[in-house]
């Protein structure tokens, strides 16, 4: 019984582990945005972003908040 208890609470904290790294790699993501101005969706931000002009690449409508914004991704 305490086998069990030992192999489930291993489990658990692999699983915990997983989705912080997870959560981690989301927000590293994110910091290569430079945020600019509202949108509904990622064709709003073409010309905000001037996409494939340097130095960005891609341009996608990301939830910044309350709101949805612009996030113009660098090179």
């Amino acid at each position: 019984m305490s086998t069990s208890k030992l192999y489930f609470v291993a489990l658990l904290i692999i699983a915990s582990v997983l989705v912080s790294v997870q959560s981690i790699r989301i927000m590293d993501a994110l910091s290569d945005c430079d945020f600019r101005g509202p949108c509904e969706k990622k064709e709003d931000c073409y010309d905000r972003c001037g996409v494939n002009k340097p130095p960005f690449n891609n341009a996608i409508c990301a939830p910044n908040g309350s709101s949805r914004q612009c996030c113009c991704i660098l090179s």
